[in-house]
């Protein structure tokens, strides 16, 4: 996964949206807005927190991701997700000559 870049769009079963973009290492969630648990909201929901390190991304299973959510004293933060049903990327994949493949 340390040779993948660009952008890309997650969903996950519980119908949550992750923004990934590898070229930024950040991270950005958006919780289903049909959720009957609406109120079990994670830290920093909207807003893009720096993407320390992809564990797990692969569908049907769950997403594992190391991220900083910048919390005084905290290094770092595990979040797991539901099973991921979609990866699409969002930008074109280009090579190193800035052709799209």
């Amino acid at each position: 996964m340390d040779e993948v870049t660009g952008r890309f769009r997650i969903q996950t079963q519980s119908g949550s949206i992750y923004l990934l973009d590898l070229d930024r290492h950040e991270m950005c969630r958006f919780p289903a807005t049909d959720d009957p648990e609406r109120g079990l909201n994670l830290r920093r929901d909207g807003s893009p927190v720096r993407l320390l390190r992809i564990v797990e991304c692969s569908i049907n299973r769950s997403m594992h991701l190391l991220i900083d959510l910048a919390v005084p004293g905290v290094d770092a933060t595990t979040r797991r997700t539901t099973p991921v049903t979609t990866i699409e990327r969002v930008t074109p994949n280009l090579d190193h000559s800035g052709s799209e493949k």
